[in-house]
C-alpha cells in the first residue's frame, strides 16, 4: 500500500514565542466587539491600513513585489491552452480563466463575523461565519450553489482550561443543521460539521470534522456514507518541543481520515537538526477498505507518477514555497504577540461608524 515520506529542514521556532502569541491571540477574540445588528465592528481604513502596512512588516504578508514575484514564478497556466481550432482547448481556456477570475474574488474576500445568539465568547453564543467581496457583498450567494458560511457554536470556553468550538458548514440560506431525526445527508444538512478543542493546561489542540462531499453520483446517492469521511487532527505542542530536543515521544502531529473505502494516516515528527535547525520527518499512510485496496493502489500510483511528472507542481517547488513561508513565520514570531496586542486593542475600539455597514446575508 502507498507509504509517502519526505524530510523537512525548517527553522526552530521559540516555545515562549509560541506560548505568548496564543495569550495574544486569544486577546484578539476578548477584543472584538459586535454592533446592534450582531456584525463585528471593524476598524477604520486608517487603522486597517496601519495594521496591514505592519503585517507586511513583519513578513506576515506579501508585499506587492512579492506577489508580482509569485505570479511569474508560478507562470501563467494559460499558455499551454490549445485555441486554434481545438474546441478543447477552446473549453480547456475557458474553465481555466474562471478558475483564476475565482481565484481573484476569494483572494480579496473579507471575513465577515456576526454574533447570532449570546453573549461574546459565553457557553453556547452562537456565531455565523461568512466572506463578502470589497463592495461588502457574499462571495456565494445565498440562492447559489456552494458554501455561504459557517455556523459557528461555543461549547466551552474556559482559558484556564478547555476552549470548545463546533462548526457546520452551510450550503443554503438557511439553518445549517442536521435534520431532526439525525439523518446523514439530505436538505438543508451542513457539508462539514467538527469541534475544535484546545487545551490550555495540556497545550494541545484537536480538530475533528466529519465532512459530506456535495455532490452526488449513479454509485453513491445523496446521504450514502460514501460521500462522506471523518477527519482528526490532533497537535501537542509538549510533545513536539521533547521530540525536538531529541527526547523520544509519540508522534506530536497525528492525522486519520476514515472513509468506507479509505483508510490514511499521518504524522510529523521533530528532531534536532544542524544549527539549531529542526529536521521534520512526515509520513502518510494509505490504505485501502477490503475490496477497495487494488483500487486504491493504482489510483495512489497513477498520483504520484503525474505528481513527479508535472511541469507546474512538484514536491521540491512545493517543499520550497513551505519553507520559505516558514522561515518568514520564523523571523516574524517574536514580534507576532505585540502586533496581535496592537490588533486587539484596536478591535476593542471600534465603533459603528468606522467602516461601512456590510449587506445582510
Amino acid at each position: 500500500m502507498p507509504l509517502l515520506s519526505h524530510t523537512l529542514a525548517l527553522t526552530a521556532l521559540g516555545r515562549e514565542d509560541l506560548a505568548r502569541t496564543v495569550s495574544s491571540a486569544y486577546g484578539v477574540l476578548h477584543g472584538a466587539r459586535f454592533g446592534e445588528d450582531g456584525l463585528l465592528l471593524l476598524p477604520s481604513e486608517e487603522e486597517s491600513r496601519r495594521l496591514e502596512h505592519r503585517a507586511r512588516e513583519l513578513g506576515l504578508l506579501l508585499t506587492e513585489e512579492e506577489r508580482a514575484a509569485y505570479g511569474r514564478r508560478v507562470g501563467d497556466p494559460l499558455d499551454g491552452a490549445k485555441v486554434t481550432g481545438d474546441p478543447a482547448g477552446s473549453t480547456e481556456r475557458e474553465v481555466t480563466a474562471q478558475d483564476l477570475a475565482d481565484e481573484v474574488v476569494v483572494s480579496e474576500a473579507e471575513l465577515s463575523l456576526r454574533l447570532l445568539s449570546g453573549e461574546h465568547l459565553a457557553p453556547g453564543s452562537t456565531y455565523l461565519a461568512t466572506e463578502v467581496d470589497p463592495q461588502g457583498r457574499p462571495v456565494f450567494a445565498p440562492d447559489g450553489e456552494g458554501w455561504v458560511g459557517t455556523d459557528l457554536t461555543v461549547a466551552s470556553w474556559d482559558e484556564s482550561g478547555v476552549c470548545s468550538v463546533d462548526f457546520a458548514m452551510r450550503e443554503d440560506a438557511g439553518t445549517g443543521g442536521a435534520t431532526e431525526n439525525g439523518a446523514e445527508g439530505g436538505e438543508g444538512a451542513p457539508s462539514t460539521t467538527g469541534t475544535v478543542v484546545h487545551d490550555h493546561a495540556e497545550e494541545t489542540l484537536t480538530l475533528e470534522a466529519d465532512l459530506r462531499f456535495p455532490v452526488e453520483s449513479a454509485m453513491a446517492r445523496w446521504g450514502s456514507r460514501l460521500l462522506r469521511a471523518r477527519v482528526r487532527v490532533r497537535v501537542d505542542l509538549p510533545g513536539w518541543f521533547a521530540a525536538a530536543d531529541g527526547t523520544a515521544t509519540a508522534p506530536p502531529v497525528t492525522l486519520e481520515v476514515d472513509h468506507r473505502l479509505v483508510r490514511a494516516r499521518g504524522q510529523a515528527v521533530p528532531a534536532p537538526g544542524p544549527d539549531g535547525t529542526w529536521s521534520v520527518s512526515g509520513q502518510l499512510d494509505v490504505r485501502g477498505v477490503g475490496l477497495s485496496r487494488p483500487i486504491v493502489a493504482v489510483a495512489a500510483w497513477a498520483m504520484g507518477r503525474s505528481l513527479r511528472r508535472s511541469e507546474q507542481w512538484s514536491v521540491e517547488s512545493g517543499t520550497a514555497r513551505f519553507q520559505e513561508g516558514w522561515d518568514d513565520v520564523a523571523r516574524a514570531l517574536p514580534s507576532v504577540p505585540g502586533f496581535l496586542d496592537d490588533v486587539a486593542r484596536t478591535c476593542a475600539s471600534a465603533r459603528p461608524d468606522d467602516r461601512p455597514r456590510t449587506p445582510d446575508l
